[in-house]
């Protein structure tokens, strides 16, 4: 049998008041939501005790005191793993999926200190004036990262209805987009591996495209990723003679470029639309990328001074 819900201390006094007053106890287990059994026991403890007696506390004895709390990394406190669960949770902590994050090697972090460093002062006007860009592959059916939760008893596990269906080669699209505070730019299927000039003629014919679009003859800064074919001499001088800025970025670091965010969002988006094909991926994602509002990408942007400080301090609490 369900172990029932203590009662509160307040109703308990208004049993005892409305008793006391006169009404039966019918009448009264009726107006509290309770039994007659437990009007009762609560006017017989009243009697016996001249007071409203509070439950003991229910569920099992704590096993450690709070100094013994202090001391659970210590040998000589014996305790099971529930109890350092739940002094973990008093403590505030939380069980939880471990994110994911790239390996940084000592090189790495004083690059991104620095990198953090000298914009710090950027105000977020500063970041609007930046075109961020970046590939990224879409799988069919595992748009879903986050994993899928359902409810099932155990002999229901392998129900049709409790799987997600997985394949061992899943069709795949590269795709390469890039944003700005003023919203998304021009976004393409990558159909052969990216080298310099394929690289080269996505910048020409959808890079060039989405800064006249966002940002009409203003001069803006250009950020992509440290791949070979990124920083390829010829890709440098065709940035060089269109006249466009490009900016230095720490290796690894995907967690300070804002478009991450928004691969994650146009994942979830065209999840949704279930696609089946490649040709119906190609076209959820088009879809699903035009349905991004400029909001959005507003608020990816204004995150880029809170990024920085979050780098600073890391580096500031390890010291």
């Amino acid at each position: 049998m369900a172990p029932t819900r203590e009662m509160s201390l307040e109703t308990k006094e208004r049993i005892v008041k409305l008793l006391e007053e006169g009404n039966p106890s019918r009448m009264v287990a009726k107006d509290v939501g309770c039994s007659q059994s437990a009007v009762s026991k609560i006017w017989t403890k009243y009697k016996q005790h001249g007071m409203v007696v509070k439950a003991k506390r229910t569920g099992r004895p704590r096993k450690t005191s709070k100094r013994q709390d202090k001391q659970l990394k210590e040998v000589g406190v014996n305790v099971c793993d529930r109890t350092v669960r739940n002094r973990l949770k008093e403590m505030g902590f939380q069980y939880r999926k471990a994110k994911r994050k790239p390996a940084l090697t000592p090189k790495h972090k004083r690059t991104r200190l620095q990198w953090a460093k000298e914009r710090q002062s950027w105000t977020v006007d500063d970041w609007m004036k930046v075109v961020f860009s970046d590939e990224s592959r879409i799988c069919i059916g595992q748009g879903d990262d986050a994993g899928t939760f359902v409810w099932c008893r155990s002999s229901e596990i392998y129900e049709e209805a409790c799987l997600k269906k997985t394949t061992k080669f899943p069709q795949s699209l590269m795709i390469w987009g890039c944003m700005s505070g003023k919203g998304t730019g021009e976004i393409t299927v990558v159909n052969s591996s990216i080298n310099a000039q394929v690289y080269i003629d996505i910048l020409d014919s959808f890079l060039i495209p989405s800064i006249e679009q966002m940002f009409g003859d203003d001069e803006i800064i250009f950020q992509d990723d440290n791949a070979s074919c990124h920083r390829a001499k010829t890709v440098k001088a065709f940035l060089e003679e269109r006249h466009i800025q490009s900016m230095s970025w720490p290796a690894n670091s995907p967690d300070l470029n804002p478009i991450e965010n928004l691969w994650w969002r146009l994942k979830k988006m065209v999840h949704k639309k279930g696609p089946t094909s490649k040709a119906d991926l190609a076209t959820a994602i088009k879809e699903s990328w035009h349905q991004i509002d400029a909001e959005y990408c507003l608020s990816l942007i204004k995150s880029m001074p809170h990024r920085l400080k979050a780098v600073i301090k890391a580096k500031v609490l390890r010291n």
